[in-house]
């Protein structure tokens, strides 16, 4: 018998004869093959469920990732706000000091001319009663 006819014959058999095919597996360690497939079907199914619960908790922090993103910019605008709001007061307060100031600068020159150059002690000392007194500096010169 020649090998292509040889060949032929165990390709039908394995064809068409249920238990030689079995045979021939159990031969060649099919079955162990296919329980090692298994094996690897399972923790590939496993890995899968992982993967999904993972897909799902990025899913979950992304979302969370976005809300604190939203919550961060309303707080920046906020602030914004609030520091606008602060600026105008501050500019205010700073216009009303420079009135203030003009003003004492105002009334000092009074007084300096009232006195003259020759009560510039009396006139240092005046001044000194009314920035301790009244406006509670302290003057050391």
């Amino acid at each position: 018998m020649e090998v292509e006819e040889l060949k032929t014959k165990i390709l039908k058999m394995l064809r068409e004869d249920e238990e030689f095919r079995y045979a021939v597996a159990g031969i060649i360690g099919l079955e162990e093959i296919i329980k090692r497939l298994e094996k690897h079907d399972e923790k590939f199914n496993e890995i899968l469920e992982r993967l999904d619960r993972h897909e799902e908790e990025l899913k979950k922090l992304r979302e969370d990732m976005n809300k604190l993103r939203e919550d961060m910019i309303q707080g920046f605008r906020r602030h914004d706000e609030i520091l606008e709001r602060h600026e105008k007061e501050i500019i205010k307060l700073r216009e009303d000091m420079n009135k203030g100031f003009q003003l004492i600068n105002r009334r000092i020159d009074t007084l300096g001319a009232r006195w003259g150059i020759m009560s510039e002690e009396a006139f240092r000392e005046g001044l000194r009663g009314l920035l301790e007194k009244e406006l509670g500096f302290k003057i050391e010169k």
